[in-house]
Protein backbone atom coordinates (compact mmCIF):
# COMPACT_ATOMS: atom_id res chain seq x y z
CA UNK A 1 0.00 0.00 0.00
CA UNK A 2 0.88 3.92 -1.34
CA UNK A 3 1.93 6.46 1.34
CA UNK A 4 -1.30 8.32 1.96
CA UNK A 5 -0.87 12.15 0.42
CA UNK A 6 -2.81 14.95 1.16
CA UNK A 7 -2.55 17.58 -1.60
CA UNK A 8 -2.60 21.56 -0.74
CA UNK A 9 -3.72 23.93 -3.37
CA UNK A 10 -3.79 27.68 -2.37
CA UNK A 11 -4.50 31.08 -4.28
CA UNK A 12 -3.80 34.51 -3.20
CA UNK A 13 -6.46 35.26 -5.88
CA UNK A 14 -9.14 33.43 -7.91
CA UNK A 15 -7.81 35.62 -10.72
CA UNK A 16 -4.17 34.64 -10.75
CA UNK A 17 -4.32 32.22 -13.55
CA UNK A 18 -0.58 31.31 -13.96
CA UNK A 19 -0.96 29.25 -11.02
CA UNK A 20 -4.89 28.50 -10.90
CA UNK A 21 -6.18 25.34 -8.92
CA UNK A 22 -7.19 23.18 -11.82
CA UNK A 23 -3.14 23.79 -13.17
CA UNK A 24 -2.25 23.08 -9.23
CA UNK A 25 -4.38 20.21 -8.82
CA UNK A 26 -3.43 18.81 -11.84
CA UNK A 27 0.50 19.08 -10.92
CA UNK A 28 0.28 17.45 -7.64
CA UNK A 29 -1.81 14.48 -9.28
CA UNK A 30 0.60 13.74 -11.49
CA UNK A 31 3.19 13.31 -8.88
CA UNK A 32 0.89 11.24 -6.20
CA UNK A 33 0.39 8.96 -9.85
CA UNK A 34 4.61 8.77 -10.12
CA UNK A 35 4.59 7.99 -6.70
CA UNK A 36 2.10 5.76 -5.97
CA UNK A 37 0.76 7.87 -3.24
CA UNK A 38 -3.20 7.05 -2.21
CA UNK A 39 -4.48 10.73 -2.19
CA UNK A 40 -6.35 11.02 0.56
CA UNK A 41 -8.10 14.56 0.14
CA UNK A 42 -7.63 18.09 -1.32
CA UNK A 43 -7.45 20.75 0.68
CA UNK A 44 -8.16 23.92 -1.33
CA UNK A 45 -7.43 27.83 0.35
CA UNK A 46 -8.52 29.93 -2.13
CA UNK A 47 -8.46 34.18 -2.08
CA UNK A 48 -6.19 33.02 0.81
CA UNK A 49 -2.85 35.16 1.14
CA UNK A 50 0.17 33.26 2.43
CA UNK A 51 1.44 36.74 3.82
CA UNK A 52 -1.48 37.14 5.90
CA UNK A 53 -1.92 33.47 7.39
CA UNK A 54 0.12 30.54 8.41
CA UNK A 55 0.00 27.42 6.90
CA UNK A 56 -1.68 26.44 10.79
CA UNK A 57 -4.11 29.12 10.69
CA UNK A 58 -5.70 28.88 7.22
CA UNK A 59 -9.05 27.63 6.63
CA UNK A 60 -9.10 24.45 4.85
CA UNK A 61 -5.49 23.59 5.68
CA UNK A 62 -5.02 24.47 9.53
CA UNK A 63 -7.69 21.49 11.01
CA UNK A 64 -5.58 18.90 9.03
CA UNK A 65 -2.19 20.22 10.46
CA UNK A 66 -3.31 20.86 13.85
CA UNK A 67 -5.71 17.48 14.40
CA UNK A 68 -5.67 15.31 11.52
CA UNK A 69 -1.94 15.19 10.89
CA UNK A 70 -2.31 11.13 11.47
CA UNK A 71 -4.10 10.59 8.41
CA UNK A 72 -1.55 11.15 6.34
CA UNK A 73 1.96 10.50 5.49
CA UNK A 74 2.68 13.23 2.84
CA UNK A 75 2.16 16.61 2.01
CA UNK A 76 1.83 17.41 -1.75
CA UNK A 77 2.05 20.83 -3.49
CA UNK A 78 2.63 22.76 -6.00
CA UNK A 79 5.23 25.06 -5.39
CA UNK A 80 6.69 25.95 -2.06
CA UNK A 81 5.31 29.11 -2.04
CA UNK A 82 2.07 27.70 -2.04
CA UNK A 83 2.45 26.21 1.29
CA UNK A 84 4.40 29.43 2.40
CA UNK A 85 6.20 32.65 1.83
CA UNK A 86 7.58 33.22 4.89
CA UNK A 87 11.18 31.74 5.95
CA UNK A 88 9.82 31.27 9.68
CA UNK A 89 6.88 29.96 8.55
CA UNK A 90 8.63 27.25 6.61
CA UNK A 91 10.87 26.98 9.34
CA UNK A 92 7.93 26.01 11.71
CA UNK A 93 6.36 24.17 9.24
CA UNK A 94 9.39 21.93 9.01
CA UNK A 95 9.78 20.88 12.26
CA UNK A 96 6.59 20.25 12.47
CA UNK A 97 6.77 17.85 10.05
CA UNK A 98 9.88 15.64 11.69
CA UNK A 99 7.87 15.83 15.12
CA UNK A 100 4.67 13.94 12.95
CA UNK A 101 6.91 11.77 10.33
CA UNK A 102 5.00 13.49 7.70
CA UNK A 103 6.95 14.31 4.34
CA UNK A 104 6.88 17.94 2.55
CA UNK A 105 6.74 17.30 -1.03
CA UNK A 106 6.59 19.77 -3.97
CA UNK A 107 5.54 18.86 -7.17
CA UNK A 108 7.28 21.09 -9.47
CA UNK A 109 10.75 21.91 -7.69
CA UNK A 110 12.60 18.71 -7.56
CA UNK A 111 15.46 20.31 -5.96
CA UNK A 112 12.63 20.83 -2.40
CA UNK A 113 13.66 17.04 -1.23
CA UNK A 114 14.20 16.70 2.80
CA UNK A 115 15.59 13.42 2.65
CA UNK A 116 18.56 14.55 1.55
CA UNK A 117 21.42 16.01 4.69
CA UNK A 118 20.59 19.29 3.61
CA UNK A 119 17.45 19.19 2.27
CA UNK A 120 16.04 21.38 5.01
CA UNK A 121 18.55 24.38 4.30
CA UNK A 122 17.68 24.16 0.70
CA UNK A 123 14.22 24.34 1.22
CA UNK A 124 14.97 27.71 3.75
CA UNK A 125 17.05 28.93 1.27
CA UNK A 126 14.09 28.42 -1.12
CA UNK A 127 11.21 29.77 1.49
CA UNK A 128 13.83 32.96 1.90
CA UNK A 129 13.39 34.18 -2.13
CA UNK A 130 9.91 33.25 -1.67
CA UNK A 131 9.74 35.86 1.50
CA UNK A 132 11.77 38.35 -0.50
CA UNK A 133 9.33 38.38 -3.23
CA UNK A 134 6.31 38.65 -1.09
CA UNK A 135 7.93 41.77 0.49
CA UNK A 136 8.41 43.46 -3.12
CA UNK A 137 4.97 42.56 -4.19
CA UNK A 138 3.79 43.63 -0.78
CA UNK A 139 5.90 47.22 -1.92
CA UNK A 140 4.42 47.38 -5.15
CA UNK A 141 0.79 46.74 -3.81
CA UNK A 142 1.16 49.39 -1.60
CA UNK A 143 2.92 52.16 -3.92
CA UNK A 144 -0.06 51.21 -6.52
CA UNK A 145 -2.87 51.58 -3.71
CA UNK A 146 -1.24 54.81 -2.44
CA UNK A 147 -1.57 56.05 -5.91
CA UNK A 148 -4.92 55.03 -5.99
CA UNK A 149 -5.70 56.75 -3.08
CA UNK A 150 -4.56 59.65 -3.63
CA UNK A 151 -6.22 59.89 -7.20
CA UNK A 152 -9.74 59.30 -5.98
CA UNK A 153 -10.56 55.52 -6.92
CA UNK A 154 -12.13 53.30 -4.54
CA UNK A 155 -10.38 50.21 -3.49
CA UNK A 156 -13.05 48.28 -2.38
CA UNK A 157 -14.14 47.23 1.10
CA UNK A 158 -16.67 48.61 3.20
CA UNK A 159 -18.37 52.16 1.84
CA UNK A 160 -18.15 55.70 4.53
CA UNK A 161 -21.59 56.03 5.45
CA UNK A 162 -23.39 58.26 3.05
CA UNK A 163 -21.47 56.93 -0.03
CA UNK A 164 -22.02 53.86 -2.46
CA UNK A 165 -19.03 52.90 -4.78
CA UNK A 166 -19.47 53.48 -8.68
CA UNK A 167 -18.14 52.41 -11.92
CA UNK A 168 -17.72 55.04 -13.86
CA UNK A 169 -17.29 55.45 -18.17
CA UNK A 170 -13.59 55.06 -17.59
CA UNK A 171 -14.00 51.52 -15.69
CA UNK A 172 -12.72 53.29 -12.68
CA UNK A 173 -14.72 52.49 -9.28
CA UNK A 174 -15.35 56.16 -7.58
CA UNK A 175 -17.49 56.99 -4.50
CA UNK A 176 -20.71 59.20 -4.87
CA UNK A 177 -23.44 60.25 -2.66
CA UNK A 178 -26.67 57.45 -1.92
CA UNK A 179 -29.35 60.08 -1.78
CA UNK A 180 -31.36 57.56 0.63
CA UNK A 181 -28.49 57.64 3.00
CA UNK A 182 -27.35 61.22 2.99
CA UNK A 183 -31.21 62.31 3.91
CA UNK A 184 -30.68 60.04 7.06
CA UNK A 185 -27.49 61.95 7.77
CA UNK A 186 -29.30 65.25 7.40
CA UNK A 187 -31.64 64.33 9.90
CA UNK A 188 -29.69 62.81 12.48
CA UNK A 189 -27.62 66.04 12.04
CA UNK A 190 -30.74 68.64 12.56
CA UNK A 191 -31.12 66.63 15.40
CA UNK A 192 -28.35 66.33 17.35
CA UNK A 193 -27.61 70.14 16.54
CA UNK A 194 -31.11 70.80 17.88
CA UNK A 195 -29.81 69.08 21.48
CA UNK A 196 -31.53 65.38 21.23
CA UNK A 197 -29.19 62.15 22.72
CA UNK A 198 -27.92 60.04 20.43
CA UNK A 199 -29.61 56.71 21.81
CA UNK A 200 -32.50 58.09 21.59
CA UNK A 201 -32.01 59.06 17.69
CA UNK A 202 -30.80 55.64 17.08
CA UNK A 203 -33.76 54.08 18.87
CA UNK A 204 -36.41 56.49 16.63
CA UNK A 205 -34.84 54.85 13.34
CA UNK A 206 -34.37 51.62 14.26
CA UNK A 207 -38.18 51.67 15.19
CA UNK A 208 -39.51 53.39 11.77
CA UNK A 209 -37.51 50.60 10.37
CA UNK A 210 -34.67 53.25 8.66
CA UNK A 211 -31.76 50.95 7.20
CA UNK A 212 -28.65 51.35 8.74
CA UNK A 213 -25.90 51.36 6.35
CA UNK A 214 -24.82 48.05 6.26
CA UNK A 215 -28.67 46.77 5.51
CA UNK A 216 -28.49 50.07 2.83
CA UNK A 217 -25.61 48.56 1.37
CA UNK A 218 -27.24 44.76 1.19
CA UNK A 219 -30.64 46.48 -0.43
CA UNK A 220 -28.16 48.15 -3.11
CA UNK A 221 -26.83 44.58 -3.85
CA UNK A 222 -30.10 42.54 -3.75
CA UNK A 223 -28.87 40.56 -0.49
CA UNK A 224 -31.57 39.80 2.19
CA UNK A 225 -31.61 42.83 4.60
CA UNK A 226 -30.91 41.80 7.77
CA UNK A 227 -33.02 44.82 9.85
CA UNK A 228 -30.33 45.70 11.72
CA UNK A 229 -30.22 47.99 14.63
CA UNK A 230 -29.55 51.45 14.96
CA UNK A 231 -26.58 51.96 17.49
CA UNK A 232 -25.49 55.46 18.82
CA UNK A 233 -21.66 54.73 19.46
CA UNK A 234 -21.33 53.64 15.93
CA UNK A 235 -23.45 56.31 14.98
CA UNK A 236 -21.24 58.81 17.25
CA UNK A 237 -18.06 57.23 15.46
CA UNK A 238 -19.22 58.22 11.82
CA UNK A 239 -20.54 61.68 12.30
CA UNK A 240 -17.62 61.80 13.58
CA UNK A 241 -15.24 60.79 11.18
CA UNK A 242 -14.22 63.45 8.31
CA UNK A 243 -14.98 61.09 5.37
CA UNK A 244 -18.38 63.02 5.54
CA UNK A 245 -16.28 66.22 4.49
CA UNK A 246 -15.46 63.46 1.10
CA UNK A 247 -12.04 62.85 2.78
CA UNK A 248 -10.19 59.86 2.42
CA UNK A 249 -9.89 58.13 6.29
CA UNK A 250 -6.87 55.48 5.99
CA UNK A 251 -4.53 53.44 8.86
CA UNK A 252 -1.42 52.00 8.11
CA UNK A 253 0.19 48.97 9.11
CA UNK A 254 2.20 49.08 12.04
CA UNK A 255 5.73 48.46 11.44
CA UNK A 256 8.69 47.13 13.07
CA UNK A 257 12.46 48.43 14.26
CA UNK A 258 13.62 46.87 10.56
CA UNK A 259 10.70 47.93 8.87
CA UNK A 260 8.90 44.46 9.09
CA UNK A 261 4.73 44.80 9.04
CA UNK A 262 3.51 43.17 12.62
CA UNK A 263 1.01 40.48 12.74
CA UNK A 264 -1.26 39.38 15.39
CA UNK A 265 -1.41 35.50 15.98
CA UNK A 266 -3.74 34.90 13.41
CA UNK A 267 -1.30 36.53 10.59
CA UNK A 268 -3.22 39.64 10.33
CA UNK A 269 -1.82 43.27 9.43
CA UNK A 270 -1.40 45.48 12.93
CA UNK A 271 -3.02 48.84 12.25
CA UNK A 272 -2.24 52.16 13.48
CA UNK A 273 -4.47 54.66 14.50
CA UNK A 274 -6.92 56.10 11.58
CA UNK A 275 -5.29 59.65 9.30
CA UNK A 276 -6.81 61.66 6.94
CA UNK A 277 -4.48 61.22 3.89
CA UNK A 278 -2.89 64.28 2.71
CA UNK A 279 -1.78 65.60 -0.99
CA UNK A 280 1.91 67.39 -1.49
CA UNK A 281 0.41 70.54 -0.84
CA UNK A 282 -0.68 69.05 2.77
CA UNK A 283 -3.84 69.52 1.77
CA UNK A 284 -6.46 66.38 2.63
CA UNK A 285 -7.39 64.66 -0.22
CA UNK A 286 -11.06 65.02 -0.94
CA UNK A 287 -11.88 61.90 -3.13
CA UNK A 288 -16.08 62.51 -3.33
CA UNK A 289 -18.70 65.29 -2.65
CA UNK A 290 -18.76 66.26 0.84
CA UNK A 291 -22.08 65.54 2.46
CA UNK A 292 -21.71 68.44 5.14
CA UNK A 293 -20.14 71.39 5.30
CA UNK A 294 -16.72 72.09 7.41
CA UNK A 295 -18.62 74.36 9.16
CA UNK A 296 -21.66 72.21 10.16
CA UNK A 297 -19.19 69.18 10.40
CA UNK A 298 -17.50 71.19 13.74
CA UNK A 299 -20.66 71.79 14.78
CA UNK A 300 -21.72 68.36 15.21
CA UNK A 301 -18.50 67.28 16.80
CA UNK A 302 -18.53 69.92 19.10
CA UNK A 303 -21.79 69.17 20.01
CA UNK A 304 -21.27 65.61 20.83
CA UNK A 305 -17.89 66.09 22.69
CA UNK A 306 -20.04 68.49 24.85
CA UNK A 307 -22.15 65.25 25.84
CA UNK A 308 -19.21 63.28 26.90
CA UNK A 309 -21.12 61.76 29.59
CA UNK A 310 -24.40 59.97 28.73
CA UNK A 311 -27.04 62.32 29.59
CA UNK A 312 -30.04 60.02 27.81
CA UNK A 313 -33.16 59.58 30.19
CA UNK A 314 -35.98 57.45 29.07
CA UNK A 315 -39.31 58.94 29.08
CA UNK A 316 -40.50 56.96 32.10
CA UNK A 317 -37.59 57.23 33.99
CA UNK A 318 -38.38 60.95 34.99
CA UNK A 319 -37.15 64.28 33.96
CA UNK A 320 -35.29 65.50 36.87
CA UNK A 321 -32.61 62.89 36.75
CA UNK A 322 -29.60 63.84 37.67
CA UNK A 323 -31.31 67.75 37.53
CA UNK A 324 -32.45 67.04 41.38
CA UNK A 325 -30.63 66.58 44.17
CA UNK A 326 -30.97 65.66 47.70
CA UNK A 327 -30.79 68.89 50.19
CA UNK A 328 -29.46 67.35 52.73
CA UNK A 329 -26.52 65.21 51.49
CA UNK A 330 -26.53 66.54 48.08
CA UNK A 331 -26.80 63.02 46.18
CA UNK A 332 -28.88 63.06 43.23
CA UNK A 333 -32.07 61.60 43.26
CA UNK A 334 -34.09 58.78 41.65
CA UNK A 335 -37.14 57.45 40.54
CA UNK A 336 -39.18 55.38 43.37
CA UNK A 337 -41.90 54.02 40.89
CA UNK A 338 -44.26 52.42 43.92
CA UNK A 339 -46.60 49.97 44.24
CA UNK A 340 -50.52 49.65 42.82
CA UNK A 341 -52.43 53.07 43.49
CA UNK A 342 -49.21 54.94 44.24
CA UNK A 343 -47.71 57.80 41.93
CA UNK A 344 -44.07 57.74 41.40
CA UNK A 345 -41.83 59.73 43.19
CA UNK A 346 -37.96 60.81 43.50
CA UNK A 347 -35.99 59.90 46.59
CA UNK A 348 -32.42 60.34 47.11
CA UNK A 349 -30.15 57.56 46.83
CA UNK A 350 -28.99 57.54 49.94
CA UNK A 351 -32.52 56.78 51.60
CA UNK A 352 -31.76 53.11 52.06
CA UNK A 353 -27.84 52.87 52.05
CA UNK A 354 -26.77 51.65 56.00
CA UNK A 355 -23.53 53.15 55.40
CA UNK A 356 -24.41 56.83 54.70
CA UNK A 357 -23.07 59.47 53.16
CA UNK A 358 -20.12 61.32 54.14
CA UNK A 359 -20.64 62.65 56.98
CA UNK A 360 -24.17 61.55 57.88
CA UNK A 361 -24.26 57.94 59.96
CA UNK A 362 -27.02 55.23 58.21
CA UNK A 363 -29.72 56.00 55.79
CA UNK A 364 -30.10 59.67 54.67
CA UNK A 365 -33.16 60.91 56.51
CA UNK A 366 -34.38 63.46 53.55
CA UNK A 367 -38.46 61.87 52.31
CA UNK A 368 -39.37 61.98 48.78
CA UNK A 369 -41.25 64.39 46.98
CA UNK A 370 -44.07 63.72 44.00
CA UNK A 371 -42.35 63.10 40.62
CA UNK A 372 -45.49 64.43 38.34
CA UNK A 373 -45.27 67.69 40.73
CA UNK A 374 -41.92 68.36 40.95
CA UNK A 375 -41.31 68.32 36.63
CA UNK A 376 -44.37 70.58 36.51
CA UNK A 377 -42.93 72.72 39.07
CA UNK A 378 -39.50 72.83 36.92
CA UNK A 379 -41.02 73.30 33.74
CA UNK A 380 -43.32 75.91 34.87
CA UNK A 381 -40.37 77.81 36.60
CA UNK A 382 -38.03 77.45 33.58
CA UNK A 383 -40.45 78.23 30.41
CA UNK A 384 -42.14 81.29 33.24
CA UNK A 385 -38.05 82.14 32.94
CA UNK A 386 -36.83 81.63 29.60
CA UNK A 387 -39.61 80.38 27.40
CA UNK A 388 -39.72 83.54 25.38
CA UNK A 389 -36.03 83.82 24.39
CA UNK A 390 -34.94 82.49 21.25
CA UNK A 391 -33.08 78.53 21.89
CA UNK A 392 -28.95 79.47 21.71
CA UNK A 393 -27.33 76.23 21.19
CA UNK A 394 -23.18 76.74 21.78
CA UNK A 395 -21.25 75.46 19.06
CA UNK A 396 -17.22 75.01 19.01
CA UNK A 397 -15.51 77.33 16.22
CA UNK A 398 -12.61 75.41 15.44
CA UNK A 399 -10.46 78.29 14.85
CA UNK A 400 -7.85 79.08 12.01
CA UNK A 401 -4.33 78.81 13.74
CA UNK A 402 -2.42 77.60 10.79
CA UNK A 403 1.03 77.64 13.08
CA UNK A 404 0.87 73.90 13.41
CA UNK A 405 0.52 73.27 9.84
CA UNK A 406 2.98 75.99 8.79
CA UNK A 407 5.51 74.41 11.10
CA UNK A 408 4.48 70.92 9.23
CA UNK A 409 5.06 72.71 6.02
CA UNK A 410 8.49 73.61 6.96
CA UNK A 411 10.12 71.01 8.25
CA UNK A 412 8.76 69.07 5.18
CA UNK A 413 10.26 71.73 3.02
CA UNK A 414 13.60 71.21 4.70
CA UNK A 415 13.68 67.90 4.26
CA UNK A 416 12.95 68.12 0.64
CA UNK A 417 15.34 71.01 -0.15
CA UNK A 418 17.84 69.13 1.76
CA UNK A 419 17.26 66.12 -1.58
CA UNK A 420 18.26 68.87 -3.99
CA UNK A 421 21.35 67.82 -6.45
CA UNK A 422 21.62 64.36 -4.92
CA UNK A 423 21.55 61.11 -6.48
CA UNK A 424 18.18 60.83 -8.69
CA UNK A 425 17.07 64.34 -8.05
CA UNK A 426 20.25 65.89 -9.97
CA UNK A 427 18.71 68.93 -12.07
CA UNK A 428 17.18 67.79 -15.50
CA UNK A 429 16.06 64.29 -14.29
CA UNK A 430 12.34 63.64 -14.00
CA UNK A 431 13.06 62.88 -10.57
CA UNK A 432 13.89 66.67 -10.25
CA UNK A 433 11.13 67.67 -11.98
CA UNK A 434 8.48 66.41 -9.81
CA UNK A 435 10.78 67.39 -6.42
CA UNK A 436 10.81 70.90 -7.89
CA UNK A 437 6.68 70.79 -8.31
CA UNK A 438 6.07 69.94 -5.21
CA UNK A 439 8.45 72.08 -3.14
CA UNK A 440 6.58 74.61 -5.25
CA UNK A 441 3.17 73.43 -4.47
CA UNK A 442 4.13 73.49 -0.72
CA UNK A 443 5.67 76.77 -0.53
CA UNK A 444 2.37 78.71 -2.13
CA UNK A 445 0.83 76.96 0.56
CA UNK A 446 2.95 78.54 3.13
CA UNK A 447 2.49 82.00 1.58
CA UNK A 448 -1.20 81.52 1.93
CA UNK A 449 -0.72 79.89 5.46
CA UNK A 450 1.03 83.15 6.38
CA UNK A 451 -0.95 85.50 5.22
CA UNK A 452 -4.12 84.27 7.40
CA UNK A 453 -4.97 85.53 10.85
CA UNK A 454 -5.10 83.84 13.79
CA UNK A 455 -8.41 83.39 15.85
CA UNK A 456 -8.14 80.93 18.86
CA UNK A 457 -10.55 77.92 19.14
CA UNK A 458 -12.93 78.84 21.46
CA UNK A 459 -17.29 77.82 22.30
CA UNK A 460 -19.23 80.51 20.27
CA UNK A 461 -23.57 80.63 20.67
CA UNK A 462 -25.84 80.90 17.86
CA UNK A 463 -29.35 81.67 17.41
CA UNK A 464 -31.85 78.65 16.39
CA UNK A 465 -34.49 81.11 15.65
CA UNK A 466 -37.21 79.66 17.61
CA UNK A 467 -37.93 80.45 21.31
CA UNK A 468 -37.00 78.29 24.34
CA UNK A 469 -41.09 77.41 24.65
CA UNK A 470 -41.43 75.91 20.99
CA UNK A 471 -38.66 74.02 21.31
CA UNK A 472 -39.62 72.45 24.29
CA UNK A 473 -43.43 71.58 22.92
CA UNK A 474 -41.65 69.51 20.06
CA UNK A 475 -38.67 68.00 22.67
CA UNK A 476 -39.29 64.21 24.67
CA UNK A 477 -38.06 63.87 27.87
CA UNK A 478 -34.84 62.80 27.22
CA UNK A 479 -33.89 65.28 24.86
CA UNK A 480 -35.39 67.94 27.85
CA UNK A 481 -33.58 66.19 30.48
CA UNK A 482 -30.09 66.59 28.70
CA UNK A 483 -30.95 70.20 28.10
CA UNK A 484 -31.72 70.99 31.58
CA UNK A 485 -28.26 69.66 32.70
CA UNK A 486 -26.65 71.60 29.65
CA UNK A 487 -27.73 74.70 31.22
CA UNK A 488 -27.05 74.19 34.28
CA UNK A 489 -30.71 73.76 35.92
CA UNK A 490 -30.32 72.56 39.82
CA UNK A 491 -32.96 71.62 42.02
CA UNK A 492 -32.61 70.05 45.13
CA UNK A 493 -35.39 69.62 47.83
CA UNK A 494 -35.72 68.88 51.75
CA UNK A 495 -38.43 66.92 53.35
CA UNK A 496 -39.49 65.43 57.04
CA UNK A 497 -42.50 63.19 57.35
CA UNK A 498 -45.00 64.38 60.29
CA UNK A 499 -48.36 62.91 61.84
CA UNK A 500 -48.08 60.10 59.42
CA UNK A 501 -47.51 62.51 56.02
CA UNK A 502 -44.32 64.07 54.29
CA UNK A 503 -44.17 67.62 54.21
CA UNK A 504 -42.06 69.82 51.70
CA UNK A 505 -39.72 72.15 53.06
CA UNK A 506 -37.61 72.94 50.50
CA UNK A 507 -37.86 72.96 47.20
CA UNK A 508 -35.03 75.64 45.27
CA UNK A 509 -34.50 76.06 41.64
CA UNK A 510 -30.57 77.55 40.60
CA UNK A 511 -30.40 78.14 36.82
CA UNK A 512 -27.31 79.04 35.77
CA UNK A 513 -26.23 79.49 32.11
CA UNK A 514 -25.52 77.18 28.66
CA UNK A 515 -26.30 76.21 25.22
CA UNK A 516 -30.01 76.50 25.83
CA UNK A 517 -30.11 79.41 27.10
CA UNK A 518 -28.73 83.28 26.11
CA UNK A 519 -25.21 83.17 26.63
CA UNK A 520 -24.15 84.51 29.77
CA UNK A 521 -24.69 84.37 33.24
CA UNK A 522 -27.98 84.44 34.48
CA UNK A 523 -29.45 86.74 37.58
CA UNK A 524 -29.90 84.41 40.78
CA UNK A 525 -29.53 81.87 41.68
CA UNK A 526 -33.63 81.75 41.90
CA UNK A 527 -34.98 80.37 44.69
CA UNK A 528 -38.26 78.41 45.45
CA UNK A 529 -39.09 77.09 48.07
CA UNK A 530 -42.87 75.15 48.39
CA UNK A 531 -44.94 72.93 50.89
CA UNK A 532 -46.76 69.84 49.64
CA UNK A 533 -48.64 67.25 51.42
CA UNK A 534 -48.72 64.31 50.76
CA UNK A 535 -50.91 61.15 52.52
CA UNK A 536 -49.15 57.83 54.47
CA UNK A 537 -51.12 55.09 54.06
CA UNK A 538 -51.38 53.82 58.17
CA UNK A 539 -50.14 50.46 57.05
CA UNK A 540 -47.21 51.59 54.70
CA UNK A 541 -43.97 53.95 55.34
CA UNK A 542 -44.35 54.66 51.89
CA UNK A 543 -45.56 58.18 50.78
CA UNK A 544 -48.87 57.52 48.21
CA UNK A 545 -50.17 61.08 46.77
CA UNK A 546 -50.47 64.81 47.08
CA UNK A 547 -53.86 64.89 48.83
CA UNK A 548 -56.33 65.92 46.80
CA UNK A 549 -58.02 69.93 47.08
CA UNK A 550 -54.77 71.42 48.21
CA UNK A 551 -54.97 75.11 47.72
CA UNK A 552 -52.10 77.01 46.42
CA UNK A 553 -51.18 80.81 46.70
CA UNK A 554 -47.96 82.00 44.32
CA UNK A 555 -46.21 85.55 45.17
CA UNK A 556 -42.96 86.89 43.85
CA UNK A 557 -40.34 88.73 45.72
CA UNK A 558 -37.63 89.54 43.94
CA UNK A 559 -35.52 86.67 42.93
CA UNK A 560 -37.47 84.23 45.36
CA UNK A 561 -40.57 82.32 44.00
CA UNK A 562 -42.57 80.36 46.82
CA UNK A 563 -45.50 78.26 47.11
CA UNK A 564 -47.61 77.26 49.97
CA UNK A 565 -49.64 74.40 50.23
CA UNK A 566 -52.53 74.12 52.87
CA UNK A 567 -53.88 70.72 54.12
CA UNK A 568 -58.01 70.59 53.70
Amino acid sequence: MGKRALIVIRLSRVTDATTSPERQLAACRELCEQRDYDVVDVVEDLDVSAGATTPFTRPKLGPWLNSRHQEFDVLVFYRVDRIARRLFDLSELIQWSQRHDVTLVSATESHFDLSNDFGDIIALLIAKVAEMELAAISARNASASHHNIRSGKWRGGIAPWGYVPERGDDKVWRLVQDPVQVEVIHEVVERVLAGEPLRPIAADLTARGVLTPKDRINQLKGREIKHYAWASGRMKEQLTSRTLLGQIVTRDPVVDAKGQVQRDARGHRILGPEFVVTGDDGRPVVRAEPILTREIFDRVGAALRARGVDRTATTTSGLLLKVLFCGQCGRPAYRLKGGPGRKPRYRCAYAQDKKGAAGIKGPCDNRSVPLEWADAEVERYVLDRVGPMERMVRTWFSGSDSRGELAEIDELLGDLVDQLGTGAFKRGTPQRKRLDARIAALTERQDELRGQPIEQPSWRYEGTGESVSEWWSRADSATRTAWLRESGVRVTWRSHTESGRTKLDKFEITMGHGPGLDGGALPGPMAGAAEAVSAFRSHEPAVAEVMAGMASTWWREGDLLQEVADEE
